[in-house]
């Protein structure tokens, strides 16, 4: 047998205890001699109960003034800090020489070493001493993780060493789900947000870092008037258990006079959420980029936009209105566009003057713009459209029934 024995306990922050506190009548003299005489510890506490309670105290709630320590080695979520404590106890009656301890942390993809003192022993542990080392590590990976622990040390001129070995589960805190939408050339990012830990969490930070490519706007905050902002849609920043949130960005190409890049992209930034406990141990995670099914682009795109920027986006009826068209070119050569009013297909929303206009020539990831006047027939939501842009030189034609 081994003069030496190995112990490891997990550190982690103490719990507040519950209470069952008895509370009772302090006009009845007898009982309550009797309750006062049982206050051995805050745990079986019995109180008097007041006429007019001036303050609300924390046994109140259930909760105790007294802190345990956890009974068990408790759950390990991933984005959290593993430490431990390493203890190496001399259980025999003789001095050991050169104790040395190499920990190391194995997952199913790489192996750690988090502290070695092996080529460094400690001179000497006394007997029935005690000699720790405590280790500390941030965990990046799901599933199994086994903590292995060496211990060498040298008695009466002989080199012996022991290993033993230790398996816990790290499981995911956090359930992240995502569902994009595109709307011309702004993106709608909706991210699910799920607490998926066995405890509350308090949300400390909840940040969107978008790509490259991308500016974005957090539509999670109230907006009191004059841009100024009331705090978030949210407002309790906890989260417990099973409980879920729904946050919502909204993504703009960087430079909008080339968007191609934007447009066709399916990496669209990532989340960064930093969380505490109930007893405040620090969590953070970071999801890999999130992504969308990049949609495919037209040759070419039109767009609708309104000329009187400074005024609202309004129609009256049998009253012509002016709207601009934007036409850009995706390909890769230079088109020579015409646009042509296909009035068989026009509704309530009819093209007032010339139904033929010649665009002019347009070259790669180019555009240009022009104005139709517009004749409403109808009141209420009209759809726009029995416009077809042509390019003389190829042929290619795109039909727009819808702007």
């Amino acid at each position: 047998p081994h003069l030496l024995s190995l112990k490891v306990m997990r550190l982690s922050r103490p719990l507040v205890a519950t209470s069952a506190p008895v509370y009772y009548e302090a006009s009845n003299k007898p009982l309550a001699e009797g309750l006062e005489s049982l206050n051995i510890s805050d745990l079986t506490a019995s109180h008097p109960i007041e006429p007019q309670p001036t303050a609300i105290e924390i046994r109140d709630f259930g909760l105790s003034q007294i802190l345990k320590l956890p009974s068990s080695f408790g759950n390990i979520y991933l984005g959290e800090t593993f430490s431990t404590l390493v203890s190496i106890n001399n259980e025999a009656s003789q001095l050991v020489h050169q104790v040395g301890v190499k920990i190391e942390l194995q997952t199913s993809s790489q192996r750690l070493t988090l502290s070695d003192t092996t080529s460094n022993p400690r001179h000497s542990v006394d007997a029935q001493a005690t000699h720790t080392v405590t280790v500390s590590h941030e965990i990046k990976e799901l599933g199994v993780h086994i903590l292995v622990c060496q211990v060498h040390y040298i008695t009466e001129g002989r080199r012996r060493h022991f290993r033993k070995s230790y398996k816990f589960q790290v499981s995911n805190p956090l359930a992240v789900k995502t569902k994009v939408n595109t709307l011309d050339d702004r993106v709608f990012l909706e991210a699910q947000l799920q607490n998926v830990s066995a405890g509350p969490m308090f949300l400390e930070r909840m940040k969107f870092e978008a790509s490259e490519h991308f500016c974005f706007e957090d539509m999670n905050s109230i907006i009191l008037g004059d841009k100024e902002e009331g705090g978030s849609v949210f407002r309790d920043p906890f989260i417990h258990p099973q409980d879920v949130r729904q946050y919502l960005y909204m993504l703009r190409p960087r430079d909008p006079t080339n968007d191609l890049i934007a447009r066709t992209t399916n990496a669209l930034g990532k989340l960064d959420i930093v969380w505490r406990s109930a007893m405040g141990d620090y969590g953070r995670l970071q999801t890999s980029q999130l992504t969308r099914k990049a949609p495919l682009l037209d040759d070419v795109e039109v767009q609708p936009f309104w000329i009187e920027k400074e005024k609202a986006a309004e129609a009256f009826l049998e009253t012509p209105f002016q709207l601009g068209i934007r036409v850009r070119n995706h390909s890769t050569e230079n088109m020579r566009l015409v646009l042509t009013a296909v009035k068989t297909k026009m509704r309530s929303v009819l093209l007032s003057g010339l139904s033929t206009r010649y665009l002019g020539e347009v070259g790669p990831n180019q555009s240009t713009e022009t104005q139709l006047e517009f004749f409403p027939l109808t009141p209420g939501l009209q759809r726009v459209g029995g416009l077809r842009v042509e390019d003389q030189l190829t042929g290619y034609s795109k039909e727009i029934d819808h702007l």
